[in-house]
Formats: structure tokens, sequence, C-alpha cells
């Protein structure tokens, strides 16, 4: 409970100075939103490692060419997750994410000078014009991190996987890079409540779409699709057996 409140207190604390940090300097630097998503990694690594005491544990760095444009896709278990992102990749990416969270002050401000892309889900205008957006900052040589199962799952098998980041893959080119993240829903079993542990990221190798699947039917989306799910949840599947 203490330890709760204390990293709610000093968490805050944190996000204020970050959050003014980029209001002040931003303005200044060359590239304003790869510098605020700079930030934003240094920021994360506060609140998780240093106030929350949690071990991250990362494998398959080498699977990314650095020069490269990557569909990042993961499963999603905890809010913790979006720090953990922040902390491990080492690519200049955008996150795909609920508009609701764009809504949140000062966090959402930080969202969106950092160039991060709003999608609300039940409007289909607003999501196309969402990837269409998401396909440009591609194009523009940034990779994008998105939840394909659109929401939290604290579930030990994935939920459905939406198709909006496998029909970039497939008209853009560009390579899928899976992540499978392990661990991260003991971290705050309640709200006030933290267990220290390690959280486990593993990053496995790209796939492109050509590589599974041939053609723009249905079928062969939904072919790639279930590929790409299948590996995270093998390797997910792996991790929980031996105790991350």
């Amino acid at each position: 409970m203490i330890r709760g409140l204390a990293y709610w207190f000093f968490g805050g604390i944190a996000t204020l100075f970050f959050f003014f940090l980029a209001l002040f300097t931003s303005p200044f630097a060359r590239h304003s939103k790869d510098y605020v998503h700079r930030l934003a990694g240094i920021w994360a690594s506060v609140l998780l490692r240093i106030l929350c005491g949690v071990r991250v544990r990362v494998t398959g760095i080498e699977h990314i060419e650095t020069e490269k444009s990557y569909i990042i896709v993961s499963n999603h278990r905890s809010f913790t997750d979006i720090l953990i992102g922040h902390i491990v990749m080492p690519l200049q990416f955008r996150w795909l994410a609920k508009k609701s969270l764009f809504r949140i002050p000062i966090i959402g401000w930080g969202m969106k000078r950092a160039g991060y892309i709003s999608i609300e889900r039940e409007k289909s205008v607003s999501a196309l014009k969402s990837l269409e957006r998401v396909r440009e900052r591609l194009l523009s040589g940034k990779s994008v991190w998105i939840f394909p199962e659109g929401t939290r799952t604290p579930k030990e098998i994935l939920g459905r996987f939406k198709r909006g980041a496998f029909v970039l893959a497939r008209d853009t080119g560009l390579p899928v890079l899976p992540v499978v993240i392990t661990g991260s829903d003991r971290l705050f079993p309640r709200p006030w409540k933290i267990h220290r542990g390690e959280v486990a990221v593993d990053i496995l190798r790209s796939v492109c779409y050509d590589e599974v699947a041939a053609g723009e039917s249905g079928e062969a989306l939904t072919r790639f699709i279930n590929a790409v799910k299948k590996t995270i949840q093998s390797d997910y599947d792996a991790r929980v057996a031996h105790n991350i």
C-alpha cells in the first residue's frame, strides 16, 4: 500500500517534470517529435525501473535492423506495456492508441507532441483515416507499434487480432515485427499495490506478408494474421511454462 502510494506520488512528480521539460525544450530540438519520443523513453524507465523496481529482460534485439521501418505487433496484458515498449525498443516508433488516451491531461499532450496516432475503433471512417496516418509515418521512415488485440487481454489465450496492422504490412511491403511481453500483468494486481518482479520481452524474427501469403484475398490476409498470432502465442506459452 505504502509503496503504491509512493509510486503514484513520485510518478506524478516525474511525469510533470518530463512534461515541462518537453514543453519548453522540444521547440528548439531539430526533430521535435523524435526528441519527445526519446524523453518518453527516459520517463518510462524512471516510472518502471526506478520507482517500481521492475527488471526488464529483453531477448531478440539482434532481430532488429535499426535502419528499417517495422510494423511492431505485440500482445497486450497491462497498461505498463506502453512503458515497457519505450524501454526495450531501440527504434523511433509511433504508437497507434485509442483516442481516449489523448484526452488524459499532460500524457495526452505528450502523445500528440510525439506524433502518436489516435484511433476511434467504433467509427470506421476514423479508423481508416488513422491507418492512412500510420501509412504516412511508415513511409517517412518511422516504425509503428500496434496492439492487434485492440485492448488489454489479461488471459492466457490471445484475443482476436484486428486486421489493420496486417493490411498495412500487405499494402506497404514492410515487415511485421512480433513482440511478446510476459509478466507485465503481475506488476499492478491493484492500483495501489505493486509487485516488484521481472518482465520478459521477446523480440521475434520479422516476417513479411509475401513470405506467408500471396495475393490480396481475404483468405490470404487471414492466413498471414493467423501465422503471426500463432508465433506470438507459442512464444508466450513457452515463457509461461518456464516461469518467464
